[in-house]
């Protein structure tokens, strides 16, 4: 159980001189030795989580349910920021966008303002099953699931699109493991090859996911949090294997009053944004969390 406490950060990996990828070996760790892959699987529980939170957000919504809500943890995860719009206008090519399991079950917000701009930059955006990048099945080390999403993916993939693309660092970086990367896209690079320009904003922070190596397109007109302990903690799932940890580690982040407090915290990766609502909610901190997709939605009164 102590290999779960890897973040998949790569830390260890840049700083060792012979460059030794951890990250794998501990998968394969995982794979040949030490989990049976029980009903009681961290990817099985994982599953029986977000379908509760999806009843959760169904009850959110309705009154007067949402009342009991107010000024909750709940209230926090699920305020809907961005809403689905329809864009007839001229479609130049196709793409599918890969929607993840967080933006299925815990913040389609993300998934309306991803299309929202893929439609408004004349994309012809194309529909797949795509609830589950394979990421909880390299959590457990159970690669035999893994293949199997990836295959069951690859199936749904048509021969005649431009891109795959993903709002969320953390399914990038796992369906690249999948197989995936002939076509697969961050949302922020396909914003850069539009010319698709952010506005700067002396009040919004951006926080840099952990596995991502790369700079995003943000990070020139927005400031970067970039220090010592800026995970989110709830890559890899660390959070909700390691609650105790989490809670102490995140007094010690950077959610610290003076810092977020009245901030706009905006973020690359799904399962980092969660993180971060759950960071803010916890110390107190006034910040408010966006995925990029959600801020562009939110700031651009027009495309």
């Amino acid at each position: 159980k102590d290999l779960d406490i890897c973040l998949n950060c790569n830390e260890c990996k840049r700083f060792c001189p012979s460059n030794i990828d951890s990250y794998k070996i501990f998968t394969k760790i995982k794979s040949e030795n030490s989990y049976k892959y029980s009903f009681l699987s961290f990817s099985t529980i994982y599953k029986l989580f977000l379908q509760a939170f999806r009843t959760d957000r169904f009850l959110y919504r309705i009154f007067p349910f949402k009342s009991i809500f107010i000024n909750t943890i709940v209230d926090t995860l699920y305020d809907i920021k961005a809403k689905r719009k329809v864009n007839n206008g001229q479609k130049k090519s196709n793409v599918v966008y890969f929607e993840g399991c967080i933006n299925k079950y815990l913040n389609p917000s993300d998934k309306n303002a991803s299309i929202n701009i893929l439609e408004n930059l004349g994309y012809n955006v194309l529909k797949i099953n795509s609830s589950c990048c394979g990421l909880p099945y390299l959590s457990d080390g159970n690669i035999k699931a893994f293949n199997k999403n990836a295959e069951k993916i690859k199936k749904q993939i048509p021969n005649n699109i431009e891109y795959i693309v993903c709002s969320c660092d953390s399914c990038y970086e796992t369906l690249k493991q999948a197989g995936l990367s002939d076509k697969l896209i961050r949302l922020d690079e396909i914003l850069k090859i539009n010319n698709f320009e952010i506005s700067a904003n002396d009040n919004v922070l951006y926080h840099k996911p952990i596995n991502r190596e790369d700079e995003c397109m943000v990070s020139s007109v927005i400031k970067i949090i970039n220090e010592k302990g800026s995970c989110a903690l709830t890559e890899n799932f660390f959070l909700f294997k390691h609650y105790n940890i989490a809670e102490k580690l995140v007094l010690n982040n950077f959610y610290k009053k003076e810092k977020t407090s009245e901030k706009l915290i905006i973020t690359t990766c799904n399962i980092a944004a969660l993180g971060l609502k759950l960071g803010s909610f916890m110390t107190g901190s006034k910040a408010k969390v966006y995925t990029l997709a959600e801020y562009i939605n939110l700031s651009k009164k027009s495309y």
